[in-house]
């Protein structure tokens, strides 16, 4: 799309962006565009700081709680092998009063009988450790939850649909702002064209009325000259009304004359005269906001 013109050496590009042609060099300044561009991306840039600080917070306590929680696991499963093995032991004891009560020594039931002893103590451990295992692994899964990266992206992602929507939003208005400021300023020259047009013509109007005059004048003269010589009956008309005129010479006359100060009067003021014809015309005008 071509720049346009929205003012005196004021111009507008495809990107809402306004400037001004100094010496052929373009002079950037700041347009409406850019002025709510500005605001809508400090909006976005806070609400998305803000949500991402709320984020933040509360994965760090969540992961705080966390860690606390394993670190309250290890005396916990500490003090179920310390229970095992109190219940090892006492079943060991327990074993061998009863073997001493029925004489049995070191035989092999014996022996099978401490053996399943042993195995019976290493299961109940095992047991112990690897619920001590999974419980870690279950804590570490939710830290890893609360570290995912595409909770806080999805933050970003959002902000920047909502961001994104609003930036078009103005730029499509600003797009019909610029265009309007140019017709504006389209129709604003051609009523200036209009005015200096009818001021021409003005001027045309007061010179064919002062050569009216002089015409009226020159004839006057003549007649006047020619009734001098022909007669008494002649010069006493002409003496009873020295002052007397032609209707056609006075009309031209007040013409002249009112041309003359209507002229005066746009020369004086530098603008056209608001009784005459192109001066209704000027009043007449609306001219567009300033500039």
């Amino acid at each position: 799309m071509a720049d346009y013109q929205i003012g005196d050496n004021l111009f507008a590009n495809a990107q809402g962006k306004y400037y001004r042609v100094n010496n052929g060099v373009q002079a950037f300044e700041e347009s409406p565009f850019d002025t709510m561009s500005n605001k809508i991306n400090t909006m976005y840039d806070a609400q998305q700081k803000n949500q991402l600080d709320q984020l933040r917070t509360q994965r760090d306590k969540a992961i705080s709680g966390f860690n606390q929680q394993k670190k309250d696991l290890a005396p916990q499963y500490q003090n179920q092998r310390n229970q095992a093995d109190v219940v090892n032991a006492q079943s060991a004891s327990r074993l061998r009063e009863l073997m001493a009560a029925n004489g049995i020594n070191a035989s092999g039931e014996s022996l099978t009988t401490q053996a399943n002893l042993a195995s019976s103590r290493q299961n109940a451990l095992s047991e112990i450790n690897n619920n001590e295992s999974t419980a870690i692994r279950g804590i570490d899964q939710q830290i890893a939850a609360e570290n995912d990266p595409s909770r806080e992206q999805a933050i970003v992602n959002a902000i920047a649909t909502e961001r994104s929507g609003k930036l078009a939003d103005a730029y499509n208005q600003s797009q019909q702002d610029i265009y309007q400021r140019s017709m504006d300023w389209r129709n604003y020259q051609m009523q200036v064209q209009q005015a200096e047009m009818e001021r021409q013509r003005f001027e045309a109007e007061q010179k064919m009325r002062e050569l009216e005059y002089q015409r009226a004048l020159a004839a006057q003269t003549a007649a006047r000259s020619s009734g001098g010589g022909s007669g008494g009956r002649s010069r006493k008309s002409t003496s009873a009304s020295p002052s007397a005129a032609p209707s056609g010479l006075t009309d031209a006359y007040n013409q002249y004359l009112q041309a003359k100060a209507e002229a005066k009067y746009m020369y004086d003021n530098k603008i056209p005269n608001p009784n005459s014809g192109v001066g209704m015309m000027y009043a007449s005008m609306v001219k567009p906001k300033k500039w």
